[in-house]
């Protein structure tokens, strides 16, 4: 059984993953637009997955 998070530690969890998210999500946009190589383009699409699958995990647990 897991224990919950501090409230503080989860906030401060999804001040840094919000963020995280939107860098990626921009990142990934501009290596499309400026035809950047695919690793690159690959790299900030995987981010973006897990950060986004990090928040809606964290999400799930916090309602559940």
């Amino acid at each position: 059984m897991t224990h919950p998070e501090p409230p503080a530690r989860a906030g401060l969890a999804r001040v840094l993953l919000w963020p995280a998210l939107v860098v990626s999500v921009v990142g990934n946009a501009v290596a499309s637009v400026a035809g950047a190589g695919t690793a690159v383009s690959l790299g900030f699409g995987a981010f973006t997955a897990v950060t986004a699958a990090t928040l809606v995990v964290r999400r799930w647990r916090e309602r559940g």
